[in-house]
């Protein structure tokens, strides 16, 4: 039987796996569905170009000038997508990174105390160290449950205080070390500058530039699919 925090954990990073699946299934549907409709509007201009004549035996000029402003806007609208959509994705990618490695089925140690409940609980502070370090210090609490002073009891309490802090203290001092390590990795393999690389793991990192290329990936779509779908409108009502 897991902890409730273990449980809720594996939950969110189990339902952070199946929201990134989606997530590239869903672009990569409407990018195929964008190429298509780019291409054809490249098609179209390409047509009504060689063939006016042709074709202005059916429509008229106003018909034609407003086809092809919508065929344009549908590709320039196309594009506008494709190149927000690749910054929406870089950072996508990067809070991705932050959050799988916040919930990340690997159990690490805490970098910080948990505040104590009973400060002076010499229990609940052996079981909390045992539990967030794994160092059992059953031979000090036996040492406490024998008959003692309490300017002795309270020594062996202040000692586990020390010890909890000591062990927060050496956890985020190897966090910080493995970090420092992986930020060196990633600056020598891509040549990035410490700027950077603190901004790809920042915890904050790009919340706002996510949002602000999402809403232009919407909209950009919006145009590209309404001047498309205009188009096929207009030239099925005025041909002839």
């Amino acid at each position: 039987m897991e902890r409730p925090f273990d449980t809720r954990l594996r939950q969110t990073y189990g339902t952070l796996e199946k929201t990134k699946a989606n997530f590239i299934f869903n672009f990569s549907q409407n990018d195929k569905i964008l190429v298509w409709i780019v291409g054809f509007s490249v098609t179209g201009i390409s047509l009504i170009v060689s063939k006016i004549s042709d074709i202005a035996e059916n429509y008229s000029d106003c018909i034609l000038k407003t086809v092809l402003i919508l065929l344009t806007a549908s590709i320039i609208s196309g594009i506008i997508y494709r190149f927000s959509a690749l910054l929406f994705l870089t950072k996508y990618q990067n809070i991705m990174f932050y959050l799988e490695g916040a919930f990340s089925k690997e159990k690490t140690m805490p970098t910080e105390t948990r505040e104590l409940k009973k400060p002076d609980d010499i229990h609940e502070i052996y079981q909390k160290i045992k539990a967030d370090f794994d160092h059992d210090y059953e031979d000090v609490l036996n040492l406490y449950n024998q008959p003692q002073t309490d300017e002795s009891k309270k020594y062996y309490i202040d000692y586990l205080k020390s010890e909890y802090q000591r062990l927060a203290e050496w956890s985020a001092s190897e966090y910080k070390i493995a970090d420092d390590y992986v930020k060196g990795v990633f600056k020598t393999a891509f040549g990035f500058t410490d700027k950077k690389i603190n901004k790809i793991f920042s915890k904050n990192n790009d919340s706002f530039y996510l949002k602000l290329w999402g809403r232009i990936c919407g909209i950009s779509i919006t145009v590209c699919l309404i001047s498309f779908v205009s188009v096929l409108i207009i030239l099925a009502f005025n041909y002839g």
